[in-house]
């Protein structure tokens, strides 16, 4: 097998899109932009209350790394993945989900991880709820080390337990001379704080943070939180803004890009995971970052007129 261009190492989930009215999302104890863990046992009373009161509105293969690899995948990248499924209906579907990339070292276990994503109220508001389920299992001892090794970029996202997050701090120790660290650490890990991600940090090359989890994990405003990154060891910190753009920090230079304005936005969930994969893209094609930035924001605008992956790219579409 040729060597692989990027391998995702995160949390595997089946994703099930709901839309809920902003009175269900109080009953619920949910608040838009927020992303929350629950215990496993409450997942079915929970999904009972949105079948009968919401509205399913997609249903896709997720995990941030998931979707950052599938989309590189269509852009015509060779791409792998290191996680965990279930062996039930919900692993077969997110299995499937998968075909486009390498699936050789995705591993079998119990129930399927599940992430409850609602939309809610008029304006579509995004909150996710997050099952780990047999993601939470995964442990240093079930990895490939040499195989993660094997590649251009090794791109982790967040899990919820402690068991694959150390695996994570010591792939990335002892990978980061052979291998380019792409990080994207979400709202679960930036609530950790700095020092828990500290040997992933200070051997990353390259950092897609929110605004918001720079803040939170900092406990800075995000320029001054995005520079301490770099004072760590992070080479390239990308900072997501949502519709205000994006801002790219490193030792060198520093620069805005714009967001691209959308007319009718239908489902921003994976919208930051599609512009951390243009952004790889740019890399990988040794591109300029500013031209990196312009690459990933034309993808991430594309994704959020479609529900899930519905608009992720298709097929080699690099120069489209």
């Amino acid at each position: 097998m040729p060597r692989l261009q990027v391998i995702g190492f995160g949390a595997l989930n089946l994703d099930l899109i709901f839309q809920v009215d902003e009175s269900l999302g109080r009953e619920l104890g949910v608040r838009a932009g927020e992303e929350w863990a629950r215990e496993p046992q409450q997942v079915d009373a929970l999904l009972a209350v949105l079948y009968k009161e919401g509205r399913l509105v997609g249903k896709a293969g997720g995990g941030s790394a998931a979707n950052t690899v599938v989309a590189l995948s269509g852009m015509g990248f060779r791409a792998g993945y290191v996680g965990k499924i279930g062996s039930d209906s919900e692993g077969e579907f997110i299995w499937k989900s998968l075909d486009s990339i390498d699936r050789s070292r995705i591993l079998r276990g119990e129930r399927s991880g599940i992430c409850l994503t609602l939309l809610i109220g008029k304006d579509r508001d995004r909150s996710m709820i997050v099952f780990p389920n047999v993601n939470d299992t995964l442990c240093w001892e079930d990895l490939d080390v040499e195989y993660a090794k094997e590649c251009d970029f090794l791109h982790l996202t967040s899990f919820v337990g402690d068991r694959p997050l150390e695996a994570q701090r010591r792939l990335a120790a002892e990978a980061g001379s052979e291998v380019k660290i792409s990080f994207d650490p979400g709202m679960l890990y930036a609530r950790r704080g700095i020092p828990a991600l500290l040997p992933i940090l200070k051997n990353t090359y390259i950092c897609f943070p929110s605004e918001e989890e720079v803040e939170i994990l900092s406990g800075k405003e995000f320029w001054e939180g995005s520079r301490q990154l770099l004072d760590l060891g992070v080479q390239i910190v990308v900072c997501t803004m949502g519709h205000k753009g994006s801002y790219v920090f490193t030792e060198k230079e520093e620069f805005w890009t714009p967001a691209v304005k959308i007319r009718e936005v239908v489902d921003t969930t994976g919208a930051g995971d599609v512009f951390a994969a243009g952004f790889l893209a740019g890399l990988l094609e040794q591109k300029s970052l500013r031209e990196c930035a312009d690459l990933a924001t034309k993808w991430a605008a594309r994704s959020i007129v479609g529900v899930g992956r519905q608009c992720y790219p298709v097929g080699n579409g690099r120069n489209e």
